[in-house]
């Protein structure tokens, strides 16, 4: 009867064996992270179509869009302290009970400040609808002019935009009145029909990876522009670069009255930043965008053409 010989493999070729399927995983992650992120650009996208449906039937019933902040612009959290009456609900806080959760119906007393106590607890919501998938950042605003109020604002990860530049969102024109040439901005009444360059054709809420000065039920920063800020361009205060993922995106340094943003416009998906549109459609904007086009995307009455919309 014969004897049979096994033989084990040798090191080298066990060695062979680990590096190959070392390589073979080092193939097939990259493809399975781009289906995760693409999984999260499509539940990011869905984030907005829902926002545009409950900002559509906000309009609905108010004949007009939200605005940015009940408050006027230079008033925020910095004057919560001295008066507590202010009122400061945000986009985000006024159209929550038109959302499909139904959850949220009710959570909110409007007769009184965003931030305060009879709110608390609507505040500390991480709100699944306001958090883009792919955002990897805090829960809770660490910025201390919230932290001396409480410890647990959640914040969102979309923003309105209200103008093309800090000069136009905040800089009164000669009659005394600002006239931010966005769509949704701080005490802004625009109807529908005040969107004359098409709703189809003009952002209305587009995503941020701001962490601190991004409490969602809070209007003092629910408002960005396209332009990145520059403190010493009067009267536009606006770079020449887009505000799309550009840091440090607001540095005004003044620690009584502002918050200083390390991010506006801006996401965590690769080279691409989500948009709502007024018309309710949700698209991805690159990063490379021409600027004169994404200037005219944020204007409501501008009058330009825009050729392409994306890219």
């Amino acid at each position: 009867m014969s004897q049979r010989s096994w033989r084990g493999f040798t090191l080298v070729e066990l060695l062979v064996v680990i590096a190959i399927i070392g390589l073979l995983v080092a193939l097939l992650l990259p493809a399975v992270q781009a289906s995760r992120e693409g999984g999260r650009r499509s539940q990011c996208l869905n984030n907005l179509k829902q926002l545009g449906l409950a900002l559509q039937t906000y309009a609905d019933a108010h004949h007009r869009f939200p605005s940015a902040s009940t408050s006027p612009v230079d008033v925020g959290v910095w004057n919560y302290e001295a008066d507590p009456t202010v009122h400061l609900h945000s986009w985000a806080s006024l159209i929550l009970p038109y959302l499909e959760d139904s959850s949220l119906q009710g959570i909110i007393d409007y007769r009184v400040s965003s931030l305060d106590p009879a709110n608390r607890t609507a505040a500390a919501k991480v709100l699944s609808t306001y958090r883009c998938p792919s955002f990897q950042g805090l829960d809770f605003s660490k910025e201390p002019k919230y932290l001396a109020i409480a410890d647990n604002f959640a914040i969102r990860n979309y923003i309105a935009l209200g103008a093309t530049d800090v000069g136009k969102l905040w800089g009164p024109g000669p009659d005394g009145k600002r006239r931010p040439d966005g769509t949704i901005y701080f005490q802004s009444d625009t109807r529908l029909k005040d969107v004359t360059d098409g709703l189809s054709s003009t952002v209305v809420i587009c995503e941020t990876r701001e962490q601190n000065a991004a409490v969602w039920i809070d209007g003092t920063g629910a408002a960005a522009v396209g332009r990145r800020f520059v403190i010493d361009n009067v009267p536009s205060y606006g770079g020449g670069e887009l505000s799309l993922n550009y840091e440090p995106y607001y540095q005004w340094g003044d620690a009584v009255d502002s918050i200083d943003c390390q991010y506006g416009p801006s996401s965590m998906h690769p080279g691409l930043t989500g948009h709502l549109y007024g018309d309710g459609s949700a698209h991805f904007i690159a990063d490379t965008i021409d600027r004169q086009v994404y200037d005219a995307l944020v204007t409501r009455a501008g009058g330009e053409v825009i050729e392409n919309r994306t890219e």
